[in-house]
């Protein structure tokens, strides 16, 4: 019995020795991580830095990722990605460099970052005789887009202006001050929007009277170093006129008598044509489309101290014939289009459109904000809109974001939409000249009733590769017309005396 007791003690011993050998030998081997936390924008790509200390090679042992202790970001072994072994939320986003292995560093490329890629990472290293891991932490930020202004409604004498803005991460801070410098954020309405891909969109109301007419600001303030964006409109009292107690009475008195005597009318109209047995259709008669127009929903207006801002963004589009379907005509400036469905004798290029009456303009954007205007007139069909230059030209697809077109429609000379997917239908009245206005940074495309200043639809979303301007002129033969700087700064001009302009 003491031999054996002997034996347990010395194999005892023996086992302590080899995990005390095992603990200095695993102690040479550390895996290197930042103290700091790692920072990411939203749609960018971040390196995860990690290193064996030694410098070691990485190249035959096995690297793991893990997301805050239980997601598999990424697996290495011996040679190969275990791509199957990943969580379905960063399959296709991240890249082991296999070169830098052989020097022990074993740092993760993450591509495409997402809100919900922010916490902690555990960087792993296993060979055959040691194991190790650090953690580090990723924090991820979106800076969204400038507060824009629209006037939401009027009250007696007051007017409600609503400041919006999105993309945000994490959530800002939105504040209203006044010329003086006031804070006003008290007295508005916010509310605040987080999307399925987590960024916020913040909406705030403010009503101001006539007394307070003068320059009000909305700014925005975001992140730890406070990063501020603002946006500045001075709202003069002549807009308050068109809302004073005693003109609007007389106003709301005449639009009831107006829309009283639009509807007896219409009833009469259709009345008569059932008797004569002929069709209701609204494109037949003006007074019952008149009356479908004045029931439909606006989309609000821009103050004409953005709008400026806007107009200011105007560049010269000319259209690209290589690109046009073979029905379509393309005037020598450029500036003209129109479709009398006869094919014409035309190269069939790579660039060109066989299937949609389509054409582009030559001039294509990557950056920065554009505007452009087109005339479309009283036609009953068109479609206007941006195509990204990788998106398919042969054969029927899907006009939509996913498949690299943003377009707005008009069909049947009163249905307007918005071809996302599903469609959007818009209940707008239809322009007779579109405003189309490109911001490639912040991922909107909006398209605006030049006549009032009028908001139809704005496209948000994520662009990238090189966008053109797209065009459809309908089936009618009538010229499609992108409008120059000229015929714009006219119609700007113009618009001061129109009646249905909103002065602000």
């Amino acid at each position: 019995m003491r031999g054996l007791g002997v034996l347990r003690r010395a194999d005892g011993v023996v086992l302590c020795l080899l995990l005390l050998v095992y603990s200095a030998h695993a102690d040479n081997f550390k895996v290197e991580v930042p103290v700091e936390p790692v920072s990411a924008h939203v749609g960018s790509s971040v390196l995860l830095p990690c290193r064996i200390s030694t410098g070691a090679s990485a190249v035959g042992m096995e690297v793991r990722w893990v997301k805050n202790g239980n997601e598999t970001v990424h697996v290495y072994v011996s040679g190969a990605d275990l791509e199957s072994r990943q969580s379905l939320g960063f399959k296709g986003r991240t890249h082991l460099d296999k070169e830098a292995l052989g020097a022990g560093n074993v740092s993760l490329q993450l591509n495409d970052v997402r809100v919900s890629d922010e916490g902690s990472y555990q960087c792993y290293v296993v060979s055959e005789s040691w194991f190790t891991d650090s953690t580090m932490k990723l924090k991820v930020s979106a800076v969204g887009s400038s507060p824009r202004f629209t006037v939401a409604g009027r009250l007696d004498s007051d007017v409600t202006l609503q400041c919006d803005s999105e993309g945000w991460f994490p959530k800002p801070e939105l504040q209203w001050r006044n010329v003086k410098g006031a804070d006003l954020t008290g007295r508005a309405v916010l509310t605040e929007k987080p999307g399925a891909d987590g960024l916020f969109t913040l909406q705030s109301a403010l009503q101001i009277s006539e007394q307070e007419a003068t320059e009000i600001t909305c700014l925005i303030r975001h992140g730890e170093e406070k990063r501020v964006l603002e946006t500045r409109v001075h709202i003069d009292g002549e807009f308050f006129t068109l809302v004073s107690p005693s003109w609007k009475g007389l106003s709301v008195f005449l639009i009831v008598c107006t829309i009283a005597f639009i509807v007896l009318i219409a009833a009469g109209v259709y009345k008569y044509k059932n008797l004569r047995g002929m069709d209701h259709d609204l494109q037949q008669v003006p007074l019952l489309k008149l009356f479908y127009f004045i029931s439909t929903e606006s989309k609000g207006f821009v103050l004409k101290s953005e709008w400026k801002q806007i107009q200011s963004q105007t560049v010269a589009v000319t259209l690209d014939p290589d690109t046009a379907h073979c029905h379509l005509i393309v005037s020598e400036d450029g500036k003209r289009v129109s479709n009398d469905c006869n094919e014409k004798n035309v190269p069939n290029t790579e660039w060109r459109f066989d299937f949609y009456p389509f054409v582009l303009g030559r001039e294509g954007f990557t950056s920065g904000r554009r505007y452009w205007e087109v005339e479309v007139g009283k036609r009953d069909n068109w479609k206007l809109g941006v195509a990204s230059e990788s998106a398919k030209r042969k054969g029927h697809f899907d006009l939509s974001p996913k498949e690299g077109y943003w377009v707005l429609q008009l069909m049947c000379g009163h249905d307007l939409s918005a071809l996302t997917d599903p469609e959007t239908p818009l209940k707008v009245l239809p322009p007779l000249k579109v405003g189309v206005h490109l911001d490639y940074e912040e991922g909107r495309l909006s398209f605006y009733r030049v006549e009032d200043r009028g908001v139809i639809y704005t496209f948000l979303g994520k662009f990238s590769g090189k966008l053109f301007p797209l065009f459809y002129p309908g089936e009618e033969g009538e010229e499609l017309v992108i409008l120059n700087k000229q015929d714009q700064s006219e119609k700007s001009d113009s618009s001061k005396a129109e009646p249905n302009s909103i002065p602000v």
